[in-house]
């Protein structure tokens, strides 16, 4: 993760879905339409979506710290 020219520790991810599987369009278009309701001009949070990668945008590391743990709260209701 990257803020303004300084970048955070590296992290693992170790969940998610095969990129062979056929599954993966359907169930990224799942979780991407949560992700999506969370984004807009009143909460000034931003996403950029393209193939299968996402690009999260917000005005504080504060907002965007809330944002990932609204990620993760998404990814254990799956």
């Amino acid at each position: 993760m990257k803020w303004l020219n300084v970048w955070s520790d590296m992290f693992r991810v170790d969940f998610g879905v095969t990129q062979s599987s056929v599954l993966s369009p359907f169930l990224f278009a799942v979780y991407l339409d949560d992700l999506a309701k969370l984004c807009n001009r009143k909460s000034n949070v931003f996403s950029i979506l393209y193939a299968d990668d996402i690009l999260l945008l917000t005005a504080s590391v504060c907002e965007l710290d809330n944002l990932f743990k609204i990620c993760e709260i998404i990814r254990y209701d799956y």
